[in-house]
């Protein structure tokens, strides 16, 4: 009985792991969205950059009712949080954002997707440490 709980442990940090990365990125999908909504105007005006909002949101659609159930949600939540960054990239490309009308949506957005981002590098390199 005792070894059953010892195997079943790991798992359930990993389930945990998993469901609080999960929840997270859920969360910045959503921010992510509403500052690019608020930020429309300034985007529309950088035609690339603008494309890059319009990808995001079509990941974002693909995402079941908003929600990261599934790491094929968690993926698609990458690529949004993949495209609003470059779509900050082609509005300031030294992500400085100074002098922006917007600055601290913009920042706030970058820091939402480069958390995303770093979620999954991070559950990258997990995956190719395990034999």
């Amino acid at each position: 009985m005792a070894s059953k709980k010892a195997a079943t442990k790991p798992q359930a940090q990993q389930r945990q792991q998993q469901d609080k990365r999960w929840n997270a990125a859920e969360q910045a999908c959503r921010e992510i969205m509403s500052l690019l909504e608020a930020l429309q105007p300034s985007l529309a005006a950088q035609q690339t950059s603008e494309q890059y909002a319009q990808m995001a949101a079509v990941y974002y659609k693909k995402i079941r009712n908003g929600r990261v159930l599934s790491a094929g949600d968690f993926n698609l939540a990458a690529d949004v949080a993949a495209s609003a960054r470059r779509a900050l990239q082609a509005l300031s490309p030294a992500l400085d954002f100074a002098g922006h009308p917007q600055s601290a949506d913009c920042q706030r957005m970058l820091t939402l997707a480069d958390a995303v981002l770093a979620a999954m590098s991070e559950l990258k390199a997990a995956g190719r440490r395990q034999p």
